[in-house]
């Protein structure tokens, strides 16, 4: 009897983690602090500590404005990120302990862009690769 309680825990805790790793895949989304305007943290942990699959949500037409703050201050050392959108053909100045917070401004055509870290050196690069702007189109 108290092999099959240890083995039912066992199998039960393989369950729980198994659903909870599940739910982390899921992307995040990001609400907008005012219509078009988003705050996300850049760290070695992905967007908003959320490693791919993190994305923001606009509106054809609008203008959007998003701030990129540094959050690699727990880190040992300073770990510089640069943000591009390619499909725009913009990219933020340096992000880092000594300019924690960068801004990229832009009218959203309807699709689906991508955000991405384009400082390959930093460490956490792979997490950075996720960012998706959706744009619902208006019409």
């Amino acid at each position: 009897m108290k092999k099959v309680s240890i083995l039912f825990l066992v199998l039960l805790g393989i369950l729980v983690a198994t659903v909870s790793c599940a739910q982390s895949q899921s992307p995040e989304v990001s609400p907008p602090q005012e219509k078009g305007s988003f705050r996300v943290e850049v760290s070695r942990r992905g967007f908003n500590k959320t490693p791919g699959g993190f994305r923001l949500e606009v509106e054809e037409g609008q203008e959007v404005e998003i701030t990129f703050v540094y959050g690699d201050n727990d880190f040992s050392q300073n770990n510089p990120h640069i943000i591009a959108i390619s499909e725009y053909g913009i990219e933020t100045d340096v992000v880092d302990e000594n300019t924690p917070e960068v801004t990229l401004r832009f009218t959203a055509e309807a699709g689906e862009v991508t955000f991405v870290c384009i400082k390959v050196d930093c460490v956490g690069h792979t997490n950075l690769l996720g960012g998706i702007i959706v744009i619902q189109s208006g019409g």
